[in-house]
Order: C-alpha cells, then sequence, then structure tokens
C-alpha cells in the first residue's frame, strides 16, 4: 500500500507510527509478536512489525508526505478488507491542504499451492488486484446462500478531483470509476459494456421474434437483462428466474443503473416494480418443471402462466 499527501508530521513522528501500526494490527484481528521502529537521519520513520501470521513493515518520506507500507500472512485470513483499516489509520491529510490522501494498492498471492486448490483470488478478481489501478476501491463484498459477491471500482488514472467549471465537473457521470461485478471471483458485469452486452444479450432474441409477448429470463439478478426486454412495447409478460435474492438485494444498493427503468415511459424506477414484470427467487429448472412437466406441481392447477 503506498499513500501520498499525508501530513509530514505524523510521517516523522515514531510514536505516532508506531500507535497506528499497533491500531491496524488489533483492529485486523491478528497477533502482534514485537515490533520495532527507527528514527532516520534527517528525516523519516522506518518500522517492522512481527506478527504471529507473518508481518508488517513500512517506510515514510516525510519531506515527499509519501509513505509506502507491505502487510503479508500466512493462512486463511483476507487481507483486501483491511486497506480502509489502513487508510483510515495512516492517510492522515497535510495541514492546511486541500489535497486528500491518494491511496495505491496492490494484492498478490505468493507461496505454492497444489494444482486443484480454488479460491476466488486465484481468478479474475485476483488477476485484478494484482493490476496497477490509480483507484481500486472494494464497494461491497457478500457472502449468499449461493455466491460470493465482489463489487469494485477501478480506474486506471486518476488525476485528482476536477477543477471548478471543467467538463468533468459538470458532467461527473461520464468520469465515474469503472464498476465490475464478480461472482465466486468470475467477472460477471461491467459499467463500461454494460450496455453492449446486454442489448446483444435480449434484443438479437426479440427483434426476430414476429411478436413477443412473454419472456422468461433465467438469473439476470443484476437486472439489467430486465431493463433491456422492457424496452419492447409488444411485452405483456417478463418473468425473471434468479434463485439468489441476495443477488438483487446487493445488486439493487450497489449497482442501482443497471436495473434502473425511469427513462421508459410508463415503467418504474426499479424495474422490478414495473407492472409487467414478476421476480421469482427459485431455481430455474425447478420452476419450469413444476409448470410446464407433466405432473408438475403446478401444471394442473390454476396458476398464472408462463
Amino acid at each position: 500500500i503506498d499513500i501520498k499527501h499525508v501530513d509530514g508530521t505524523f510521517l516523522n513522528s515514531d510514536v505516532r507510527l508506531a500507535k497506528a501500526m499497533v491500531d491496524v494490527v488489533n483492529l485486523s484481528q491478528l497477533t502482534l509478536l514485537s515490533y520495532h521502529c527507527h528514527n532516520l537521519i534527517p528525516q523519516g520513520v522506518s518500522c517492522v512489525g512481527v506478527l504471529l501470521e507473518s508481518h508488517i513493515s513500512f517506510h515514510t518520506w516525510p519531506e515527499a508526505g509519501v509513505i509506502t507500507l507491505d502487510l503479508f500472512t500466512c493462512g486463511s485470513g483476507k487481507l483486501v478488507p483491511l486497506v480502509p483499516i489502513v487508510e483510515k489509520l495512516f492517510a492522515i491529510p497535510e495541514v492546511g491542504s486541500l489535497i486528500k490522501p491518494f491511496v495505491h494498492w496492490v494484492h498478490k498471492l505468493r507461496g505454492f499451492r497444489p494444482d486443484d486448490y480454488s479460491d476466488v483470488l486465484t481468478k479474475d478478481l485476483g488477476l485484478m488486484l494484482q493490476e496497477s489501478f490509480d483507484v481500486k476501491k472494494e464497494i461491497a463484498s457478500v457472502q449468499t446462500k449461493f455466491q460470493k459477491i465482489d463489487i469494485f471500482d477501478l480506474m486506471m488514472t486518476y488525476t485528482g478531483e476536477p477543477k471548478k467549471g471543467s467538463y468533468e465537473a459538470q458532467h461527473p457521470e461520464f468520469f465515474q470509476p469503472h464498476r465490475i461485478v464478480y461472482l465466486d471471483g468470475v467477472i460477471q458485469s461491467t459499467r463500461t459494456h454494460l450496455e453492449a452486452y446486454h442489448e446483444a444479450l435480449v434484443h438479437s432474441v426479440m427483434i426476430t421474434h414476429k411478436n413477443p409477448k412473454r419472456v422468461a429470463i433465467i438469473g439476470g439478478g443484476e437486472g439489467a437483462t430486465l431493463k433491456e426486454v422492457l424496452k419492447h412495447n409488444t411485452l405483456e409478460k417478463v418473468q425473471m428466474i434468479e434463485i439468489d435474492e441476495e443477488m438483487v438485494i446487493t445488486s439493487r444498493e450497489y449497482l442501482p443503473e443497471w436495473s434502473d427503468c425511469s427513462d421508459l415511459i410508463g415503467s418504474a424506477k426499479w424495474c422490478g416494480d414495473d407492472e409487467r414484470a414478476d421476480i421469482f427467487y427459485e431455481d430455474a429448472l425447478a420452476w419450469f418443471i413444476d409448470r410446464f412437466s407433466e405432473g408438475g406441481k403446478y401444471a394442473s392447477e390454476d396458476h398464472p402462466k408462463f
């Protein structure tokens, strides 16, 4: 973790830095065995803490407002959730400056693992965390009954706050970070390719049908597929069968534009509230079997058919 625009007085105080290091360890539920901080001449501080899990170390350049920190652990504990803790304790703003501290970090698995070892950090998510993005922020990390949802904001190059009156300041919606959704460590959806992916997925099918009235969506927890389907004015009913209700809830909170139908005449703010849409939180295969197979649960009942 590298941080710049940090207060120089803080970076030259071995006492304050040592306290911050101990606080990071305690808040991270790691085990500190010993530590040592050394004041450098003419300025700067180097510290190392020996952990039961491995070590934490850092070096400061007060005159440049920079600190570089390394945290290495062994075991199953996750380090990515600790980044906000480090930022809170070490990214101390320069006194009298309007410039906020800037945090740059990367995460990498080290050592050797069995060939059949699988973890979210060995997939797309882990590869992304190794990359050197100027902005890399965890927006949400949710473990549901069915999958692990991770949402990150990324920006390759960050030039600072936009100047007042600039085009960027007047249109921040065009300069948002790249938001990516990972399911079990694999890329599922992205803000940058949101329309291109879901338009191709939906409209190529819809326009080949002479008069599409009824649609079934298998999955689609982000709501983006539902949004594209609802754009067709011939549609009478769309039923989305998504097994993971927490995926829908998480998407509504952290991916609102994915399922925003406020720009569709006669629709709703959230696409799921459109009167043409029904959402079932069930296994899709079981849903179809119950309704359309011989002897299915609802096959002979007066049940709303698809």
